[in-house]
C-alpha cells in the first residue's frame, strides 16, 4: 500500500471552500475561526483493481448535498442586489436566513422565542415595498456579520466599504420628498445603525442616524403603529433614541416625548418596558449633574444637601423596578461559575481579575440585567464625579465648609442615608457584574447579538474605570475583543459610545 499523493484539506476547510494549512491534528485556520476542526480522517476500503494489486481508495457514500458556504450566500445576495428584475422579497428572505445563523441567538430551551431587541429584524425582512436603501443595508449587514465572525473570505475592510456604499444609497433615497413616509426607510436606518455597532469605532454615524429617526417621526407627526410591521420597529426605535440620550447625557425632550407616544400607542406592559420608562428619566438627571459641574455659581446653604437627591431618587426607582422583575422570575436570574475564558490583560498577574463568570437563565434575562446594571452604574458614576468636583471646589474655597464633601462617610442627603463610600462600593459591584456578564453574552450560541447587547455597558465600564487606581480593570475592558475561550466570540470590536 503506497502513500497518498496531494494532501487533503480538513473537513471544515473543504466544506467552507477555504485553503487549508494542513496542520495536524487540527488546522490553524479552524482554530483562528473558533471552529472545532473535524480533522482529516476519511473512511477507506480495499478494492481489487487487478489480480494481486489491491489499493486503498476513499469510501464514497451518498452524502446529502453540501450546504452553500457563507461566501456563496453573499455572492448570491450580491447577484440579486445588482439585478434590477430580481425579487426583493427573495433577497430579504435570504438575508434573514443568513442572519439567523450568525446574528440571532440559536434556538434552545432557554431561548425559545425571539428577544424584544431582535423581533424587528424578521419583520423588516418581510417588508414588501421597493427600497434599494433597505436592500443594500441588509446586504451590508450580512457582509459585516460574515466578516466579523470569520466565516468567510471577506475582510472587515471590505465589509466597511460595503457599509459605506449602502450609506450612499440611503442618502439618495432620502432626497425623495416622500421618503419619510416609508416604513422601509425607517427599517434601513435601523439596519445601518446596527451595522455601525460592529464596524464603527465611534458613535458619530450612529448618533446621526438616531437624530434622523427623530426627524422622520417629527415629519410624520409621530407613528400610528397601525400595522404589526410598524409596531415591530417600536422597540428598536425606542432603544436607539434612548442610547443616544444616555450617551450624550442630554434629556432631549422631543425624543423623550416621541418615545412616550410610542409606548402609549403600543401599550406594552412588561418588565423591560418598565425599565425603559425609568431609563428615559436618567438623561435629565445626568444633564443636571453635568450643569452643576460646569457652573461657577456657589451652592446656597439650604441646597447643599439636596443636590444629590435627583440621582438618589433615580437609583431607588431603578432598584424598585429590579425587585419587581426578580419577583416575576421566581428564581435567581443569574449565578456564578468558574470562568473558562482568558483575557490577555491577566497575563501580567498571578491570577485572573474575574475568576468567576455569570450564567443567566437566558439571553433575554441577560439583556435585562446588563441594561439595568449599566444604567445604574452610569448614575453612580455621575454621583461620584459630582462629589469629586464639589469637594475640589470646597478645598479651593476655605471660606466655605461643606462637610458632606469632606467626609466620604457623611450622608449625601438629609432624606436618604447614602454616603460616598456606599455609592463607591455599589458602583464597584455593578462594574464587576457587568464584566462577569461578558463571557455569557459573547458565547457563539448567542449570535453576534449577544456581544451587541454589551455595547452600551462597555462604554459605561470604560468611563468608570478611567478613574485613578483602576488601570488593570480598564486594560481588561480594552482587551475584551482579544479574549479567548471555548465557544467564545473572539475578535469582535464594538463601537464605543462617547459621552
Amino acid at each position: 500500500m503506497g502513500s497518498s499523493g496531494k494532501p487533503q484539506a480538513c473537513h471544515d476547510c473543504k466544506r467552507r471552500k477555504l485553503k487549508c494549512d494542513y496542520r495536524k491534528p487540527t488546522c490553524l485556520r479552524c482554530e483562528n475561526a473558533e471552529i472545532t476542526c473535524q480533522g482529516y480522517q476519511r473512511e477507506t476500503v480495499f478494492i481489487n483493481s487487478g489480480f494481486g494489486n489491491e489499493r486503498l481508495v476513499p469510501k464514497h457514500k451518498n452524502p446529502s448535498p453540501t450546504p452553500p458556504s457563507f461566501d456563496d450566500c453573499l455572492q448570491e445576495l450580491r447577484s440579486q442586489l445588482l439585478e434590477p428584475t430580481s425579487s426583493r422579497s427573495q433577497l430579504r428572505n435570504q438575508s434573514l436566513t443568513l442572519l439567523k445563523k450568525l446574528y440571532l441567538p440559536q434556538p434552545n430551551p432557554n431561548n425559545s422565542e425571539l428577544l424584544p431587541v431582535s423581533t424587528w429584524l424578521p419583520i423588516v425582512c418581510c417588508l414588501q415595498g421597493t427600497s434599494y436603501a433597505l436592500d443594500h443595508s441588509l446586504y451590508a449587514f450580512c457582509v459585516i456579520q460574515v466578516a466579523i465572525t470569520k466565516n468567510g473570505s471577506i475582510s472587515v475592510d471590505e465589509a466597511m466599504r460595503t457599509y459605506y456604499d449602502s450609506l450612499q444609497v440611503l442618502k439618495v433615497e432620502l432626497d425623495d420628498s416622500n421618503a419619510a413616509q416609508k416604513d422601509e426607510i425607517l427599517a434601513a436606518i435601523s439596519v445601518l445603525s446596527t451595522c455601525e455597532l460592529f464596524v464603527c469605532p465611534t458613535d458619530d454615524a450612529w448618533q446621526a442616524h438616531a437624530q434622523g429617526i427623530s426627524e422622520i417621526m417629527r415629519i410624520r407627526g409621530g407613528l400610528d403603529f397601525s400595522t404589526p410591521i410598524q409596531r415591530s420597529l417600536y422597540f428598536r426605535i425606542r432603544m436607539i433614541l434612548l442610547f443616544q440620550a444616555l450617551s450624550k447625557r442630554l434629556s432631549r425632550p422631543t425624543a423623550a416625548s416621541q418615545c412616550r407616544q410610542l409606548k402609549a400607542l403600543v401599550n406594552e406592559q412588561d418588565s423591560m418596558s418598565e425599565l425603559l420608562d425609568i431609563a428615559w428619566q436618567v438623561p435629565a438627571v445626568l444633564e443636571e449633574s453635568d450643569l452643576l459641574m460646569v457652573s461657577s455659581s456657589t451652592i446656597p446653604e439650604h441646597l447643599r444637601r439636596c443636590i444629590f437627591n435627583p440621582s438618589l431618587e433615580m437609583v431607588e426607582k431603578l432598584q424598585d423596578s429590579q425587585h419587581r422583575y426578580r419577583d416575576e422570575l421566581q428564581r435567581p436570574p443569574y449565578w456564578a461559575l468558574p470562568s473558562t475564558t482568558h483575557n490577555p490583560a491577566d497575563e501580567f498577574y498571578d491570577s485572573k481579575l474575574f475568576p468567576f463568570a455569570l450564567q443567566f437563565q437566558s439571553i433575554e434575562t441577560a439583556t435585562h440585567m446588563v441594561l439595568y446594571w449599566a444604567i445604574l452604574l452610569q448614575v453612580h458614576c455621575s454621583i461620584i464625579n459630582l462629589h469629586l468636583h464639589l469637594s475640589r471646589n470646597t478645598i479651593s474655597s476655605p471660606a466655605s465648609h461643606l462637610s458632606i464633601f469632606d467626609n466620604p462617610n457623611e450622608p449625601l442627603s438629609d432624606s436618604r442615608f447614602a454616603t460616598l463610600t456606599i455609592v463607591r462600593e455599589e458602583a464597584d459591584k455593578l462594574a464587576r457584574y457587568l464584566c462577569q456578564s461578558i463571557e455569557f453574552c459573547y458565547r457563539i450560541e448567542n449570535g453576534t447579538l449577544g456581544p451587541q447587547l454589551t455595547c452600551y455597558a462597555q462604554g459605561v465600564l470604560k468611563a468608570y474605570f478611567r478613574q485613578p487606581n483602576y488601570e488593570r480593570e480598564l486594560a481588561w475592558c480594552v482587551n475584551i475583543k482579544n479574549m479567548r475561550g471555548p465557544g467564545f466570540h473572539n475578535g469582535i470590536e464594538l463601537m464605543c459610545f462617547e459621552g
